[in-house]
């Protein structure tokens, strides 16, 4: 750790009104070391990786996926504190990347930017988060297609709680050159409380004609009637949110297979043993 120092980051490739509060992310954050992992795919093989990041810290990870290759990055996000972090991928003919992201508290920015250069490269992105009082993330999610038929699928959700302050900007960007590729982007996000913040910025930019973009976001609060239900058959508010919570991050989740990972998702989430 270093200092403190206003900095500029997580910029929306086309600004919008600066009155949102969207085009970047600008405020004083302390400066780490930051801590670079590469990740390397040689043609036709498979790799998968987990990163638990439960302190302050800067995370930078470089992915090179070569032609065929495939690579799945589970990152956790349970931080007490600032952090930030950089997924940086580019994949070649027939590579794909499987990115499942969790976010269960802090104060994180983070950026992800895939480049699609060869054809048929695919990207999917898994996104959940579970913020509360204090919590804050901003997250700029870039998918640029340069290859044909390349294909990226983008899907975040989570719930907010409290005064909990969360920003995603989600673009699929098809370049010239992209024919024939898709592109498509979802969010759903529960609001647990009316100081929740929630900022949702779909973003479809297209140099190319022959390409298929596709983006939609709901946001909402839980249903009285299915309120009022839980209520009558004696599970308390704050049981009832706590199950809704589960309910959206469960999809992200079980998309992890690492046992260690998982644990320790179950006893952040106080759920223990009860969840096996």
């Amino acid at each position: 750790m270093i200092n403190m120092s206003e900095k500029r980051i997580n910029t929306l490739p086309v600004p919008t009104f600066r009155w949102l509060g969207v085009n970047d992310y600008k405020y004083d954050i302390k400066e780490f070391d930051t801590d670079i992992k590469e990740i390397s795919v040689p043609e036709n093989e498979s790799k998968s990786e987990v990163v638990y990041i439960d302190s302050e810290s800067a995370t930078d990870i470089r992915i090179s996926a070569e032609n065929g290759s495939k690579i799945k990055l589970v990152c956790v996000f349970d931080v007490q504190g600032q952090a930030r972090s950089k997924v940086t991928a580019e994949l070649d003919e027939n590579a794909s990347l499987e990115l499942v992201e969790l976010y269960l508290g802090g104060d994180v920015v983070s950026e992800i930017v895939t480049e699609l250069k060869g054809r048929k490269a695919t990207f999917e992105a898994d996104i959940g988060f579970k913020l509360e009082s204090g919590d804050k993330l901003d997250i700029n999610l870039i998918a640029d297609h340069f290859g044909r038929k390349t294909v990226s699928s983008i899907n975040a959700g989570g719930v907010l709680g409290g005064s909990a302050e969360k920003i995603f900007k989600g673009t699929i960007d098809f370049k010239n050159g992209s024919d024939g590729a898709k592109g498509a982007e979802k969010e759903e996000v529960l609001l647990l409380s009316d100081e929740a913040v929630n900022k949702t910025v779909p973003l479809i930019l297209c140099a190319e004609e022959n390409v298929e973009g596709n983006h939609g976001a709901s946001v909402g609060r839980i249903d009285e009637k299915q309120f009022f239900y839980m209520q009558s058959r004696g599970i308390d508010e704050d049981k009832i949110y706590d199950l809704a919570a589960q309910a959206k991050l469960a999809r992200v989740i079980s998309r992890i297979d690492d046992k260690e990972t998982l644990e320790r998702i179950n006893e952040s989430l106080g759920r223990g043993e009860d969840s096996e």
